[in-house]
C-alpha cells in the first residue's frame, strides 16, 4: 500500500470512529421530548438584531419577535444598526415607533461584535439573546430557551437548533442537510459538554457572562466561536435547547457560499492558535480533549481527501492521454453486457468508504428527527452530490488565509 492510500485510510477511520462515538453517545443519552409545560419563572429578556445592510429581512427578523409566545412586559427587542448604507435604518426605525417593545439604535460601522456590546451596554435584563437580521425564530422558541435555563442553575448560555428557511434551489437544500447533520453534532456535544459555538440567530446568555470574562471580541469576524472557547476557558456551561427552533436563510450562490464558510473555517484556525493551550488539557474536559483534536483533525483531513482524489484522477485522466497517444486506440466505455459483478472493487477501502457514508447517512437521520425536519431524498442526494467538492475549496482558501495571517471577507 502506498504512502497516500495510508493517509487516506487514516483519515477515514477518524472520521468513522468519531461518528461511532457520538452515535453510542445518542443512545446512552436521547434527547429529552418537547413538553407543553410553561418555565418557572419568566426573566427579562433582551433580543439584539445587529444589522448591517439587511433592508430586505430584517422587517420579518423584527416582527418574528414580535411574535414571539413571551410576556411583552419582559421581552425587549433592540435593534442596532451598525452603519447601514441601505434602508435598514429607516425600516427599523418604523417599527421602533409603532411598537413599545422595540428599541432602535444606530451607531458608525464598527463590526458585529462592537453592536452586540453596545446593545448590552444599553440593556439591563437578566438573558441577552442575538438574532441576525437574515434570521427568524419560532414562536416558542424563547419559551423553550427560558426551559433550559431552568433545568440547571449553572447552565450560562445556551443555543438552539438552526434550521434552514425555505429552501428552493439546489445549492440550498444541500445546506439544509449539512445543517441538519449539524444538529445531531450540536445535541452530540452537548452530552459532552463541549459545544464549540454560539451561532447569531438566537444564542442565548446570562449577563453574568459578560460581567465575568467581558464583551465580545472581534475575533477574527467569528465572535459566536471565540466566546465558546472563552466560555470553556472559564469552565462556564453551554448547552443546546434543541426543541427552540430558529429559521436562517443560507447563501443562494457557490460565490457567496464560499464566502461564509471561508469566514468560519478560517475563524476556527485562528481561534483554535489562539486557544492552543487547551489542546489535549484535562482541565477543559471533553472540549480540549475530544472536540478541539477532532475539528482540527477533521480540517486536515478535508484538505488531504480533497488533494487526494485530485492528485488521483489528475494521473489517470494523463494515463488515459498517454495511452491514447502512444496506441492511437480511442477511449470507450464498457457496454452493459460487459459489466460484471466480478469486476467490482472489493477491497477493504469501499467498505471503510460505505461505512463513512452509511454513518453520515444515520446522522443526518438522526438529527432530522431531533429537530422534526422533512428531507426529501432531492436534498440528500444533492448534499452527497455537492458537498464534497465544494467544501474543499473553502478549507484551502481558509487555510491559505490562516497562513497569511489575512482577514477572511465578511461578505
Amino acid at each position: 500500500m502506498d504512502i497516500g492510500a495510508t493517509g487516506l485510510y487514516v483519515c477515514l477511520f477518524i472520521a468513522l470512529y468519531f461518528e461511532v462515538f457520538l452515535l453510542i453517545s445518542f443512545f446512552e443519552k436521547k434527547p429529552a421530548a418537547k413538553t407543553s409545560l410553561p418555565p418557572k419563572r419568566y426573566p427579562s429578556v433582551a433580543m439584539v438584531v445587529p444589522c448591517y445592510n439587511e433592508e430586505k429581512t430584517v422587517g420579518k427578523t423584527i416582527e418574528s419577535l414580535l411574535a414571539l409566545d413571551y410576556p411583552a412586559d419582559k421581552l425587549q427587542i433592540v435593534v442596532v444598526d451598525d452603519g447601514s448604507k441601505d434602508s435598514t435604518r429607516a425600516i427599523a426605525e418604523g417599527y421602533a415607533a409603532k411598537y413599545q417593545q422595540v428599541s432602535f439604535f444606530h451607531k458608525e460601522n464598527g463590526g458585529k461584535y462592537t453592536a452586540l456590546n453596545f446593545a448590552i451596554a444599553h440593556t439591563t435584563t437578566e438573558l441577552i439573546g442575538c438574532l441576525d437580521a437574515d434570521s427568524f425564530a419560532a414562536e416558542d422558541a424563547l419559551l423553550e430557551a427560558v426551559k433550559e435555563f431552568d433545568r440547571d442553575p449553572g447552565i450560562m448560555a445556551i443555543t438552539p437548533v438552526m434550521k434552514v428557511y425555505r429552501p428552493r434551489k439546489i445549492l440550498e437544500r444541500m445546506q439544509a442537510v449539512e445543517y441538519t447533520f449539524g444538529i445531531f453534532y450540536k445535541k452530540m456535544f452537548d452530552n459532552l459538554s463541549a459545544i464549540n459555538v454560539l451561532p447569531g440567530p438566537f444564542s442565548m446568555y446570562k449577563r453574568d457572562v459578560f460581567t465575568k470574562i467581558g464583551p465580545f471580541r472581534h475575533a477574527h469576524n467569528t465572535e459566536d466561536m471565540e466566546i465558546a472557547f472563552r466560555m470553556h476557558a472559564n469552565h462556564l456551561k453551554i448547552v443546546n435547547a434543541h426543541t427552540a427552533f430558529v429559521y436562517t436563510t443560507v447563501p443562494q450562490t457557490v460565490r457567496a457560499l464560499l464566502k461564509q464558510r471561508t469566514r468560519w473555517s478560517q475563524g476556527f484556525l485562528q481561534n483554535a492558535r489562539d486557544y492552543k493551550y487547551m489542546f489535549f488539557n484535562r482541565r477543559f474536559g471533553n472540549f480540549g480533549m475530544l472536540v478541539l483534536p477532532f475539528a482540527l483533525s477533521a480540517f486536515g483531513a478535508g484538505l488531504y481527501m480533497a488533494g487526494y482524489a485530485l492528485v488521483h484522477v489528475g494521473a489517470t485522466i494523463a494515463q488515459k492521454i498517454t495511452d491514447l497517444y502512444a496506441t492511437g486506440i480511442p477511449l470507450h466505455l464498457p457496454s452493459a453486457e460487459q459489466v460484471s459483478w466480478f469486476y467490482l472493487d472489493t477491497g477493504m477501502m469501499l467498505f471503510v468508504i460505505l461505512a463513512v457514508l452509511g454513518m453520515t447517512l444515520a446522522t443526518i437521520v438522526l438529527g432530522s428527527r431531533i429537530s422534526n425536519t422533512k428531507l426529501g431524498v432531492l436534498s440528500i442526494v444533492s448534499y452527497f452530490a455537492l458537498f464534497g467538492f465544494i467544501a474543499p475549496l473553502w478549507l484551502a482558501r481558509a487555510a491559505w488565509g490562516a497562513v497569511l495571517a489575512r482577514e477572511s471577507a465578511w461578505r
